[in-house]
């Protein structure tokens, strides 16, 4: 069974096509999964609606009690004049002591930041792939449950663009890849959300016409234009993606009430730049409750006309009311799309908030958002080489699609005529589900690194899938506690931990099938690494493996590109190497077609 699946910053779906009917796989009588993952401190996770309920019940309204804990030390060794000098560094987490979990939104915007590799949730470290993981396993039981097969098949639905730097974008897909094969699908492939939206419109067009896609969600607008319909396959002749989506618009709400907590210009009164930039987004509100930011508003509470505005911004970011606060901005906006206006309150001990917005000054507060849209929808109609009069049908999808202001842009661009509107919620989804059965999607060039079978790479070693939790060696119960994302999910060669001191040249001998990138992952304690590793490059990364009895250790990561044959790799403390090691390296392989 071919499933597809639309990942999305707020909803996720999936969806199956027979050739005949649409299949929408259902969660809890509905056909959207919100994209919202709680974790709690035996980390279990819970999906959906469930997990904004259980966040509300759990954490909502309880004050923030940061708590700064160590967990072990690492041994750090340095040249001296006379002999090393090695002192500890102790590894500190600081968490919300109260917290009896933590909940996650818009987990797929993160995959803009290039430099993002996960989060710490209490004592341990989620690469981001991990976080994805339990969403897409949630929709591939649903489905198997409702249709009784397997499913190891999918076509995953993906932005044109997360970033406009490509190499964010490719690194983006492959995460999302990454966490497909730890739900367990063997067969994945990717299509553009706005190709998913095209398919669903154009098999039941039955002439050819030339339309456009207008794809608003959560995160981002992606457009394309295409010829579709008249049974032949759709022809993309232009798509493009804009970084802006409906979270952005809720901000942009949000921004609008600080008034009530500080920020007002009017009176020459503004919060710092850090505070503000915390402030955007509930999940980093509560940064703003640590001692340090003490100071900040009681200077801030002495300066102010208003006081009780500096009150009701502590008891914002202390008490975990962010995320309701953010929801109430985000139905304010939908009800702007059926009304002239609406009334934002929130009420919170001493947070008394009460803003009429009108759809005017909400437009007036998007203009930027305006502006970016209507210069993309410029863009690829440029790229297309067509005029806007050539469009014969401008199809919208996405929740944000819905706003009254882009459907006047729309209108007032192709003719009120040409728009047509197709499920916000379900249309990506079910588009997504025709390319998978017509066995359609892309294949990236990255899936040649992560073998359904590690040990077939890696014979005639034992091999393992690196992961956090993962155990590198063979003979002693130590733990991967930190790993790079980019490391997450290769394939790697468990090792003896007794082996760590092996001094030969020649220690290992690894068949490479093809082109392929080793890496070694070398305890970082040692004041060198052996003469056959001198050519390697250092990256800029490492792995903290954890054991019982000695703490935490980190490895610091080298690789090199091979062509293929047979590697020969040295011992730990083979010739060159100086310093003390108390752990085996760490051998990870990063295969090329």
């Amino acid at each position: 069974m071919r499933l597809g699946i639309d990942f999305g910053t707020t909803n996720s779906a999936a969806a199956v096509y027979d050739g005949v009917t649409l299949h929408p796989v259902h969660i809890n009588q509905a056909a959207i999964l919100p994209s919202l993952l709680y974790i709690d401190r035996q980390h279990q996770a819970t999906l959906g609606s469930a997990a904004a309920q259980l966040y509300l019940q759990r954490e909502t309204g309880r004050a923030v009690q940061w708590r700064s804990r160590e967990i072990g030390v690492i041994e750090v060794v340095v040249s001296g004049k006379d002999a090393p000098i090695i002192y500890n560094v102790p590894v500190v987490v600081t968490f919300d002591d109260a917290a009896s979990g933590r909940l996650l939104q818009s987990v797929k915007t993160a995959l803009r930041l290039e430099h993002y590799e996960g989060t710490q949730i209490f004592d341990r470290f989620y690469t981001v792939d991990e976080l994805i993981t339990p969403l897409l396993r949630e929709l591939k039981a649903r489905a198997e449950a409702q249709f009784e097969q397997s499913c190891d098949e999918v076509v995953i639905g993906r932005p044109v663009k997360f970033s406009d730097d490509p190499r964010i974008s490719l690194r983006a897909e492959e995460i999302i890849y990454k966490a497909g094969r730890a739900a367990g699908f063997r067969d994945i492939r990717f299509a553009m959300e706005p190709i998913g939206a095209l398919y669903l419109y154009h098999i039941s067009t039955l002439k050819r016409i030339t339309v456009l896609v207008f794809d608003f969600g959560g995160g981002t607008l992606d457009l394309t234009v295409a010829e579709v319909g008249a049974g032949r396959p759709p022809h993309v002749l232009a798509t493009r993606g804009v970084l802006v989506g409906g979270d952005d618009l809720d901000r942009r709400i949000f921004f609008a009430l600080l008034k009530y907590f500080g920020e007002n210009p009017d009176l020459g009164e503004h919060l710092p730049h850090d505070v503000l930039e915390a402030l955007a987004s509930w999940q980093t509100m509560n940064e703003l409750s640590r001692s340090n930011y003490v100071e900040t508003f009681n200077r801030l509470r002495r300066a102010s006309r208003h006081p009780k505005s500096i009150d009701a911004l502590k008891t914002l970011v202390s008490k975990n009311v962010g995320f309701s606060l953010f929801s109430r901005c985000e139905q304010a906006k939908r009800d702007l799309s059926d009304h002239l206006h609406t009334t934002l309150q929130f009420n919170f001990e001493n947070i008394h908030l009460r803003e009429l917005i009108s759809r005017p000054r909400f437009e007036m507060l998007i203009r930027q958002e305006l502006k970016a849209v209507e210069q993309g929808l410029h863009d690829v109609l440029a790229e297309a080489g067509l005029r806007a009069a050539q469009i014969e049908a401008v199809v919208r999808t996405g929740g944000s699609s819905l706003v009254p202001a882009f459907v006047q842009m729309l209108t007032r661009l192709f003719g009120a005529d040409k728009l047509r509107e197709i499920d916000p919620l379900t249309s990506v989804v079910g588009g997504l589900s025709i390319v998978a059965h017509e066995s359609g999607g892309t294949v990236g060039a990255y899936q040649s690194k992560y073998p359904a079978d590690p040990c077939a790479v890696t014979a005639p070693y034992d091999g393992y899938i690196m992961r956090v939790g993962a155990q590198p060696y063979s003979d002693r119960e130590t733990t991967v506690r930190k790993i790079p994302v980019a490391l997450s999910g290769l394939p790697a060669i468990r090792l003896p931990w007794l082996e760590r001191e092996r001094r030969e040249a020649e220690y290992l001998r690894l068949p490479l099938a093809g082109r392929a990138k080793v890496y070694i992952a070398y305890p970082g304690a040692a004041l060198q690494p052996p003469d056959w590793m001198r050519a390697w490059e250092r990256e800029d990364m490492s792995i903290e493996v954890e054991d019982e009895w000695w703490g935490i250790k980190e490895l610091y990561v080298y690789s090199q590109l091979f062509e293929g044959g047979e590697v020969v790799l040295g011992g730990c403390m083979a010739p060159g190497a100086r310093g003390r090691v108390d752990v085996n390296y760490i051998m990870l392989l990063e295969r090329y077609n």
